[in-house]
């Protein structure tokens, strides 16, 4: 698919790698609609823009809210000429051991943090997928579903929830990919290693080094690295049902 003149829908994207995509795929002539659930992270990614209006449009969405992103879909649907490619990279991570004893205490996994991550990144996924997946077959219009899994997929310790999400966003890709290729709809995933954003800052700085020295290449990836893969992507026909691994071949 050529970029120039599609509508691509990013979720996630007033911050690290999503905020990146944005900008990288605005600067290739697509037309951005760029979601995110903050606000402030969205006004801030506004007052720092360099590009037009019209190559960003800038969203406030909450993608585990199901009102919200049918009402946001159909907006998006009705404003332009068509939802071309959906990236569905929004997630939380709230990293914690499924118990630890501290003392003669020992501190349980929350189950509120358990179900905000699977509303965020699993729900999240599924009802994007869901309502811009709707909207590309009513169209007769064939399009691009790209999900972000992570490396942290096969586990890691310390993300119970995260690791599980993810496994199920890849879980999703192949049976999207399957089920919607009749209707011209190729559906694929991108699993990233670590990239210095504002979630691996909320990560000791001692665990950062350690993945450092276990990635073969002895770095994190680059932001630029990420937006020249989606971009691979969305522009190869032949990619689809498949999970690209851009990691550094990282593994736990």
């Amino acid at each position: 698919m050529n970029i120039s003149g599609q509508d691509i829908i990013i979720t996630g994207a007033a911050s690290g790698i999503g905020l990146a995509m944005t900008r990288h795929l605005a600067s290739l002539d697509a037309r951005v609609w760029a979601i995110d659930r903050e606000r402030a992270l969205l006004d801030q990614a506004v007052a720092d823009s360099r590009e037009s209006t019209s190559a960003i449009r800038w969203v406030q969405c909450d993608v585990g809210d199901e009102r919200q992103v049918i009402e946001t879909v159909a907006s998006i649907e009705e404003e332009s000429t068509g939802i071309d490619v959906l990236v569905n990279n929004a997630a939380v991570l709230r990293d914690q051991t499924l118990v630890s004893k501290l003392g003669r205490r020992i501190k349980k996994h929350a189950l509120a943090d358990w179900e905000e991550t699977l509303r965020s990144n699993l729900t999240g996924t599924f009802l994007m997928g869901r309502e811009v997946a709707e909207a590309m077959v009513r169209a007769k219009r064939p399009g691009v579903i790209v999900n972000f899994s992570s490396v942290s997929r096969a586990g890691n310790p310390g993300q119970s929830a995260y690791a599980a999400t993810k496994a199920a966003v890849d879980a999703l890709t192949v049976t999207w990919s399957q089920e919607l290729a009749v209707y011209r709809i190729r559906v694929a995933a991108i699993a990233p290693g670590f990239v210095e954003t504002g979630m691996t800052q909320a990560i000791p700085e001692l665990f950062l080094d350690r993945i450092r020295e276990k990635t073969p290449l002895k770095r994190f990836g680059t932001l630029d690295e990420f937006s020249h893969t989606i971009q691979y992507v969305i522009e190869n026909d032949y990619v689809n049902g498949r999970t690209l691994e851009v990691d550094g071949g990282l593994r736990f």
